[in-house]
């Protein structure tokens, strides 16, 4: 393998997920949105905790037992936490506010440049994101359920942040600037997340982290409707 492969595979693909803007946040008007690269990076911190012995605090039924930390690879879960979206670099941040085609053909484009990374950077490290790629997809073992949570979790704390940063009072907000964070909550974002998340620690925490939202928009004078709130899953 030559250093070229690999400095492709440094700069062309995990350096692009640097300059990458994540597609909701820019069509939500937000300043300076996050990359995917930042969204990885904290993913993977949230996969850490569960390396913490305070995870006692959890209820584990028959129903989730499955999600016990001691049953998770943690190893692989950090692994696919700062891999799942790696694909992005090459196939673009597709997401369900696309054009219905482009949302059609999102996994064979995926795939597609995962086999191509596999190329760039060779094998046996191209075989494995490639595989962690495709386990992720399935969404059938214990570790691609807790990356798709995070990955979810993730994503509702920063459009918490990114409401706490820029989000008017609602006297002061122009109703006619529709979708956009300043003028108006990121409603959507959390209405189709209410029933996505499926482990205990990470259900405890996003409704944690709804209820300090929806404090913080009562104060500046917004409702929060029942569908932003979590749900039964």
């Amino acid at each position: 393998m030559s250093s070229h492969d690999y400095l492709s595979f440094i700069s062309n693909i995990c350096g692009k997920l640097k300059t990458i803007k994540r597609t909701g946040w820019v069509r939500s008007g937000v300043p300076l949105p996050e990359s995917d690269a930042d969204h990885m990076h904290r993913c993977c911190m949230c996969a850490m905790l569960l390396q913490q012995d305070e995870n006692g605090k959890e209820q584990y039924g028959d129903s989730t037992i499955k999600y016990h930390p001691s049953k998770v690879d943690k190893n692989k879960l950090l692994k696919m936490t700062v891999s799942h979206d790696l694909c992005e670099a090459l196939a673009g941040d597709i997401t369900p506010h696309c054009s219905k085609e482009l949302i059609q053909s999102k996994y064979a484009k995926e795939e597609a440049a995962m086999e191509e990374i596999r190329k760039i950077v060779g094998d046996p490290l191209g075989l494995e994101l490639f595989e962690l790629w495709k386990e992720y997809e399935a969404q059938e073992t214990v570790e691609a359920i807790y990356c798709k949570d995070i990955d979810k979790f993730e994503m509702i704390v920063q459009a918490y942040e990114y409401e706490a940063a820029h989000l008017l009072h609602k006297n002061e907000a122009d109703p006619s600037k529709t979708g956009d964070v300043c003028h108006e909550p990121l409603r959507s974002f959390f209405c189709s997340t209410n029933k996505a998340i499926k482990t205990p620690l990470f259900r405890r925490l996003d409704r944690e982290q709804r209820q300090r939202r929806e404090v913080m928009l009562k104060e500046r004078g917004w409702e929060v409707t029942t569908e932003e709130r979590q749900a039964d899953t």
